[in-house]
């Protein structure tokens, strides 16, 4: 009975590091892979997606972040198509963090992550987000991302429409809101979008000088939920 006795400790061990190896090794793509366009490889820890073919976003898990925040913490990189980008990553229960996700990015990034938007554009991009957070009505943002001068086209047909150099600045408010205003450089008053994180819902409308200077985003409305 004795050695019965002292086997428990060995197979506590035994189990616990098949349970840490189950872990570490669970697909990513268990969890990521419900959206057709992304093509998941890799670990829940280490593991990479490809998105629409063209980006690559990367990551790899931070433990001593995890354990100081008790959540999934991680470093994520995107790169492809004149863009990369980096930053910090944290999921829990209660929704997802990315801090200091910055670099440079290209147009195609609209059409990747906005699907449903009805133009593709080509102006290069900067994107400078210090805080954005996914969690229902503790959604938030600041940052800025900015856009070299380019030009837009309508999906299904239609005339490129020239499109400025703009700055989309997203501002935290006292209420725990984010206001949206994105307007031409050097041209900060002269708003073509404006709208809100508000509630657990992203809402962003154009201007009517925003549609005067873009006419392809007329009736352009976005409104969802975070």
């Amino acid at each position: 009975m004795a050695r019965v006795k002292h086997a428990w400790p060995w197979l506590a061990i035994g189990l616990a590091a098949y349970l840490l190896a189950l872990i570490v090794t669970f697909p990513a793509r268990f969890v990521l892979g419900a959206d057709p366009r992304w093509i998941v490889t890799g670990t829940v820890w280490t593991g990479e997606a490809v998105v629409d073919g063209a980006y690559r976003v990367q990551w790899r898990w931070a433990p001593w972040r995890s354990l100081a925040s008790l959540a999934f913490a991680a470093d994520v990189r995107m790169t492809g198509n004149a863009t990369d980008l980096a930053g910090s990553a944290m999921v829990s229960p209660g929704g997802t963090l990315l801090e200091g996700f910055a670099g440079s990015g290209d147009g195609g990034l609209l059409a990747a992550f906005g699907p449903a938007l009805p133009f593709a554009c080509d102006s290069p991009l900067q994107i400078n987000l210090k805080r954005l957070r996914i969690a229902g009505p503790r959604s938030e943002a600041i940052g800025d991302i900015r856009s070299a001068a380019g030009s837009c086209t309508p999906l299904g047909g239609g005339q490129p429409n020239p499109v400025p150099a703009l700055a989309t600045r997203l501002l935290p408010l006292p209420d725990g809101t984010t206001r949206i205003e994105t307007a031409p450089i050097g041209r900060e008053r002269d708003h073509f979008f404006e709208g809100q994180i508000a509630g657990g819902r992203l809402h962003l409308t154009p201007t009517p000088a925003g549609i005067a200077a873009l006419p392809f985003i007329r009736g352009l409305v976005i409104d969802e939920s975070m």
